[in-house]
């Protein structure tokens, strides 16, 4: 079963969002695919608040609730 609870959050969050911006915006400018996926990814997992790696790790950093 798919887990979609949140394993993300505070800091890491935000680093994700802001570390995925520069990198697709770069990636874009220079036109490297490899940069602008990278930065699509942190964004995605940023927005969506859910990381698969976290998952395989047990590491999770958004509040209990």
């Amino acid at each position: 079963m798919l887990d979609l609870k949140p394993n993300i959050g505070g800091f890491d969050r935000e680093a994700r969002l802001i570390a995925g911006s520069l990198l697709t915006l770069t990636g874009c400018i220079t036109k490297n695919n490899i940069v602008k996926a990278m930065g699509c990814t942190l964004l995605l997992t940023g927005i969506l608040r859910k990381c698969v790696f976290y998952d395989l790790l047990k590491i999770n950093t958004a509040k209990s609730q």
